[in-house]
């Protein structure tokens, strides 16, 4: 038996005890990125781990005191990096409605993943085309068996583009790079403060994308909260990560989004709403009185955290002329992770 096999095999019997957190581990330390088998079965194993473990129930402290310390900025408050810890995060989004942190990703990471996209993309194409995909040839678009629905359907035509998004979990490479790149920075950590227990990715609200530029057009305003569940019991954390300066008077399309950290769920499909999802113009432009519409400039490896209840939309402009590159990952308190979502143990 080879040391590869062995590995997975110690893994099975973890399985097997019932100890998918130990498995996870194993495999994680032991493995990389580019080893195509195993970073598909530790997606596996993060996806079926959460229903087999057993997590506390959602605590009172919720939502949490925070310090206030950002109550003077106009705006969304912004840090560095090394600023950032559980307090800060607290007071960002439940005192404004979300933190940038200026420099959260090093430029080699950020060149890697503006890469590793872009293979996602066309890997995904190859595969819309008929090309096989399994594990050696076609390993960065490959959806495991454990995830459910969703973008892998494909129906006639040329539906995929070098475009778009794709669920993080459907790139084996890249899930075991990002989740890498998650433990480097103390995210667990910081999260396990921020929440006060454990915390999960998911299947569906883990993605990277490469959107184009669309000038003069709109996008629809909208609160992750309208999607998710019962927005006031689940407990949320999203970083989104720019990988291409945007946003401002860059050349790529940033985010719009409404600040001062108003927790309540808007009325969607009415004041001019194109859909019954989003929230209309004209209840934006109400909301706006008095917490106006922003459009942070940001650099690449710059991050913003905010939670369900945000309001924002991708801001288009009139003369951008580059994609913008992005990785967007919602984070859940383990406790009321809604199961419709697919939690990810990480």
């Amino acid at each position: 038996m080879n040391a590869h096999h062995k590995l997975l095999n110690q893994a099975e019997q973890l399985v097997q005890e019932g100890n998918y957190r130990s498995a996870i581990a194993l495999l994680e330390t032991a493995g990389r990125y580019d080893d195509p088998a195993l970073a598909q079965r530790l997606i596996e194993l993060r996806i079926q781990a959460y229903p087999e473990m057993e997590w506390p129930q959602p605590h009172s402290n919720w939502p949490p005191v925070h310090d206030n310390r950002f109550g003077s900025v106009e705006g969304f408050p912004e840090i560095g990096a090394g600023d950032l810890d559980a307090d800060a995060l607290k007071a960002g989004i439940f005192g404004k409605g979300g933190l940038i942190v200026r420099g959260l990703m090093d430029s080699a990471r950020i060149k890697t993943m503006r890469e590793n996209i872009d293979r996602v993309l066309q890997a995904r194409i190859d595969v819309s085309q008929g090309a096989e995909s399994d594990a050696h040839t076609n390993p960065w678009y490959r959806r495991c068996p454990s995830v459910q629905g969703g973008p892998a359907q494909f129906r006639g035509g040329e539906r995929y583009t070098n475009v778009g998004s794709v669920w993080s979990v459907d790139s084996p490479p890249v899930t075991f790079q990002l989740i890498e790149y998650y433990r480097e920075i103390g995210l667990p950590a910081l999260l396990t403060g921020y929440f006060g227990e454990d915390s999960v990715l998911s299947v569906r609200k883990w993605v990277v994308r490469c959107a184009a530029p669309n000038n003069g057009a709109s996008s629809g305003w909208h609160q992750d909260g309208y999607f998710l569940g019962d927005a006031s019991s689940i407990r949320t954390a999203n970083l989104w990560i720019a990988l291409t300066d945007c946003g401002g008077d860059a050349d790529a399309p940033g985010l719009e989004i409404i600040g001062g950290g108003e927790r309540k769920i808007h009325e969607t499909g009415t004041h001019g709403s194109p859909f019954n999802w989003t929230v209309g113009q004209g209840l934006v432009d109400e909301i706006a009185q008095t917490n106006p519409v922003q459009c942070p400039r940001f650099s690449a490896g710059d991050a913003l955290f905010f939670d369900h209840f945000n309001l924002h939309r991708t801001g288009f402009g009139l003369s951008h002329t580059n994609n913008r590159y992005a990785i967007e990952s919602w984070f859940f308190a383990g406790s009321t992770a809604p199961l419709k979502q697919q939690p990810v143990v990480f």
